[in-house]
């Protein structure tokens, strides 16, 4: 416990340091709401009176600007009050033509945030993205400041868009704490290190993730006996997921997502490594997985007709690999379909490093971006 209360405390240093312009303000010239009018959303967002929510890792939004001041005005979800540990707190950052200008933990229901105040214009992209996951805490976008010239306007959509559905690989758990003997904390979840971030970044492709720690296709990361609550195929319809925490009394997956908003060309699919902790080689248990996958296929499929899917595994253990491609092999007897392929990712190595909870580091998840990539090349 001593150790872990170590590394958050350490892990909160590293986000000031990171951001060490920024200032809370109130002070505001023009106040803007972001909403599809104004911005490039990103990845499964919604709109609830003028304030936009982000849930899932690499939520949020993107715009050009031009402006000599920015403020960012975040809005906490019901469990913010209590989170003075900082265990659980929404971690959030602004990026700026491609550099990190702010990286914060939300612990009051609203704060305020100088990004850039001087007399030199700012002109080009700016991005605000959740880095955490949505399951421990949610986190509001409730409207931005800027000088009275200042402007916006949406960014560029990409001709390539990819979601990732994933567990705590994709969310980017404990990617900043590189000890292994170390436990969650979104204090050091960073879904921009991750190689779905980076592989994104790597094709200039838009992105929407989907993923939550400790979750499969069959079974969500167990002890013993069977955890089919946490399942993705449960949620994957939906705009987020929390355990507990809500926004304007309500709960994301008590929302439908609109798959209209966001047609990828690309389905990349990194689950099994929570199944594995259940099935352990056990004939019955994977064949089970095995079924379940093939279901799950059907569902992104239902909802994604003309995207290429990949199924991927292997960074934290590859042992339901081949019952993958099981799974694939018999999902395309069924369906006929040809428009789906398989990719297996090497297993993280000691020298690359280690994060909490032995989850890959950033240098892992690079060389996973690298073999995405590649991968995603040549089937373009």
């Amino acid at each position: 416990m001593k150790k872990m209360i170590k590394a958050l405390f350490a892990a909160i240093l590293i986000l000031t340091a990171c951001s060490p312009a920024i200032a809370e303000t109130t002070a505001a010239s023009k106040d803007l709401t972001l909403n599809e009018s104004n911005v490039k959303l990103l990845g499964r967002t919604y709109s609830e009176k003028d304030t936009l929510w982000t849930f899932f890792s690499g939520s949020g939004a993107a715009f050009n600007i031009s402006a000599k001041r920015l403020d960012v005005t975040f809005e906490g979800d019901s469990g913010t009050p209590m989170r003075k540990d900082n265990g659980n707190a929404a971690r959030v950052a602004v990026f700026v033509n491609g550099e990190r200008k702010l990286d914060q933990l939300l612990l009051k229901k609203e704060q305020t945030f100088t990004v850039f105040d001087g007399s030199q214009l700012v002109e080009g992209e700016v991005r605000i993205v959740k880095l955490s996951e949505s399951a421990n805490s949610l986190a509001g976008i409730k409207k931005i400041s800027l000088d009275e010239d200042g402007k916006i306007s949406p960014a560029a959509k990409k001709a390539l868009k990819i979601e990732f559905v994933g567990d705590s690989i994709t969310c980017g758990y404990g990617v900043d704490d590189l000890d292994r003997n170390h436990h969650f904390a979104t204090a050091t979840e960073d879904n921009s290190k991750t190689y779905a971030y980076k592989s994104a970044a790597a094709l200039d492709a838009d992105y929407s993730m989907v993923s939550v720690s400790g979750w499969g296709v069959a079974s969500g990361y167990s002890s013993g006996n069977r955890n089919s609550d946490s399942v993705l195929p449960k949620i994957y319809e939906k705009v987020g997921f929390s355990y507990g925490n809500t926004f304007a009394n309500k709960k994301p997956q008590s929302l439908d997502w609109d798959f209209s908003a966001f047609t990828p060309d690309f389905v990349v699919i990194n689950l099994g490594t929570n199944d594995n902790s259940w099935t352990k080689n056990d004939a019955k248990k994977v064949e089970t997985f095995t079924k379940e996958y093939v279901a799950f296929l059907k569902q992104i499929r239902e909802k994604n007709p003309n995207a290429q899917l990949i199924c991927t595994l292997g960074i934290m253990g590859g042992e339901l690999f081949p019952a993958i491609e099981d799974a694939v092999s018999r999902y395309t007897a069924e369906s006929g379909d040809q428009k789906i392929t398989t990719l297996r990712f090497a297993n993280q190595s000691m020298s690359d490093g280690i994060a909490a909870d032995w989850h890959p580091s950033e240098k892992t998840h690079a060389k996973a971006a690298k073999l995405l990539t590649d991968k995603i090349n040549q089937l373009k």
